[in-house]
Formats: C-alpha cells, sequence, structure tokens
C-alpha cells in the first residue's frame, strides 16, 4: 500500500482519526475530564499515541515529518468543541 503524499489527503485522513476520538463515550468523559482538571494530555495520551501510529501508517514520513497536520486535527476536532466545558485553563 502507497502511502499518502497529499497534503490535503492527508489532512482529511487527520480528521476522520480525530474525529472518530470523539464518538466514543469513554474518550468524550476523559476529554471532559482532562479540561476540568487540567489533564487533557494526562487523560488522552494513549489515545493520542494510538492515533499517530494510525496516522504514520498511512501518511508518507515527510508529511509526518514536516508538518502538523494531526495536531491541527486534534485541536480543531477534538479540542476546540470542548471550549464550553468550565475549566481554569480557558
Amino acid at each position: 500500500m502507497s502511502k499518502i503524499t497529499d497534503p490535503e489527503k492527508a489532512a482529511r485522513r487527520a480528521r476522520v482519526i480525530a474525529s472518530d476520538m470523539t464518538i466514543y463515550p469513554d474518550i468524550q468523559k476523559k476529554i471532559e475530564a482532562g479540561i476540568r482538571n487540567d489533564t487533557l494530555f494526562d487523560e488522552l495520551g494513549g489515545i493520542m499515541n494510538e492515533a499517530r501510529r494510525d496516522f504514520h501508517k498511512y501518511v508518507s514520513p515527510d508529511l509526518v515529518n514536516n508538518t502538523n497536520i494531526l495536531e491541527k486535527a486534534f485541536i480543531d476536532i477534538v479540542f476546540a468543541g470542548s471550549g464550553h466545558i468550565e475549566s481554569p485553563i480557558w
């Protein structure tokens, strides 16, 4: 299988991965707890690492190493939708 080399296609793949993270109730609870308690990256560490492994599996090393496509998808899809949660980090 050839890896994705087009940045737009890589961004679509990243958005799918990030969206998948938000549909599971247990992950939603971790996101909420992490924002409330300012422990978001502790709560999601393993899940985000799994998402990164999935992204690396499909996307060329050049895009993985020289862009922030997946991180942008995390912010835009996973974190930005959580602005309504009370937190000292806002």
